[in-house]
């Protein structure tokens, strides 16, 4: 990749700026350059229209690109991006040409597989419940350059960061970054979990002496960074690290701040994902800042073991989020009563193998409800261990209404698809979405 200078984005005016992907992203980065004077270009492999900028079919020989901002979904690889590249065309995700027009700001960046929309989310809260003036975007669903039309100079910006988004960044420099935990996901993109990593560790890279990492005392992979890092270290988790829980009670240093009976959130999960936010940012929260109220008062982003309503006492959960096998582990863990547990989706390379393993032998899973383009490394997943308590269907209407036959007073049905949505879906948003609209109507 080609080395992008700091200040890139104070300079593009009349400069030609091809968008790559005209998703959220995209369209937010598209408002942006044109509010900066840019000369706007746009390539999707959809068929798309766009708000105002041109598009493009291809790489126009008599067009002289200075800048491509891409989207997440465009791999490093993309064709486009390695003819830009070799080109001497700096390439940047959204997430750098938003730190780029917005270093000023202070920045609270927060990656990791599993738990990174509710602890980016947490942190905003608590910020807010302190009197900062805050912006929560990133991989969430709102970018960061949708705040950037206007001026922002007191704001904290808290940002979910993903690993695709840390593909491209160069000059990223949070002043407080937190890697959550690593486990198998997007093996179809980095290839191997060493490279995932890696990826996830750019959060880092920039970081200097006076900033803040704050790292998973209890993950082996986000420990490992402990001693390698330029910045200070900070450590979180559920039972070890500067903040974690003890006999029942949140320590920030030994001290105890807040207790589990101020906790709304289902999963024992959670527990760490609360300390990773309190981790990330106690140090500017005022000294008598009351943790107990604010964690008491936040409750579960949407499609994350979200509770929907209850049908003739079965109760059903929207956990539309859980993309990979871990989560949908961890949303199993949250429940004792029997589970009617939906599965299946697009695979992102990952082995159902261990998910299979987990379900027969620690899991109140009574029944499962297979769909999507993974049925069948599903099926075959479970045969092998002897699993024979499952159905088919061909849509997520045709899984909920199976799943509610089966279902008995007391029952849980849980949507954690331990899959990608795309096969049926534009994202998992939309899947939640969709599972809520078909409970609903029950």
């Amino acid at each position: 990749m080609v080395d992008v200078r700091p200040g890139f984005s104070q300079e593009l005016e009349d400069k030609n700026v091809l968008v790559l992907g005209y998703g959220v992203s995209g369209q937010s980065a598209e408002s942006f350059l044109v509010s900066r004077g840019a000369n706007v270009y746009v390539y999707d492999e959809k068929d798309i229209k766009t708000k105002v900028a041109p598009v493009l079919h291809g790489l126009p020989d008599d067009l002289q690109i200075d800048l491509c901002v891409t989207s997440p979904g465009f791999s490093i690889n993309h064709p486009i991006i390695r003819e830009l590249t070799t080109n001497h065309v700096p390439v940047v995700g959204e997430l750098e040409l938003s730190f780029d027009a917005s270093r000023w700001n202070y920045w609270i960046a927060v990656t990791g597989t599993n738990g990174k929309t509710t602890t980016t989310s947490l942190i905003g809260h608590l910020l807010k419940k302190a009197g900062h003036q805050v912006v929560i975007g990133g991989n969430i669903g709102v970018p960061i350059t949708s705040f950037l039309t206007q001026p922002i100079s007191e704001t904290i910006i808290v940002a979910e960061v993903s690993s695709f988004q840390l593909e491209t960044v160069y000059t990223f420099r949070p002043q407080v970054a937190a890697f959550l935990n690593l486990t198998p996901d997007h093996l179809d993109r980095h290839g191997t979990m060493e490279n995932y990593f890696n990826t996830k560790a750019r959060i880092f890279a920039m970081q200097q002496e006076q900033d803040r990492a704050v790292l998973n005392a209890e993950d082996r992979w986000t420990r490992s960074l402990l001693g390698t890092l330029k910045s200070q270290t900070v450590t979180f988790g559920i039972e070890k690290g500067d903040v974690h829980w003890e006999n029942g009670m949140l320590l920030i240093d030994g001290k105890a701040v807040a207790s589990l009976d101020n906790v709304k959130l289902k999963g024992t999960h959670n527990l760490a994902n609360i300390s990773a936010a309190v981790a990330c940012c106690h140090h500017i929260l005022p000294e008598n800042f009351d943790y107990a109220s604010a964690i008491s008062s936040f409750l579960a982003p949407e499609h994350r073991i979200e509770f929907v309503r209850s049908v003739n006492g079965v109760d059903f959960y929207d956990d539309s989020k859980a993309t990979n096998i871990d989560s949908t582990v961890v949303a199993l863990e949250a429940f004792s009563e029997p589970v009617i547990l939906i599965l299946g989706g697009r695979n992102k390379g990952m082995d159902f193998t261990p998910l299979a393993d987990f379900i027969k032998n620690e899991s109140s899973v009574k029944w499962i409800v297979l769909m999507g383009e993974s049925k069948d490394s599903l099926r075959d997943a479970l045969i092998k261990k002897g699993i024979d308590s499952f159905s088919e269907a061909d849509s997520l209407e045709k899984a909920v209404e199976e799943a509610f036959d089966v279902a008995n007073e007391g029952d849980v049905v849980l949507l954690s698809p331990a899959c990608a949505s795309f096969d049926m879906f534009k994202n998992f948003e939309e899947r939640g979405d969709k599972f809520k609209e078909i409970v609903k109507a029950l």
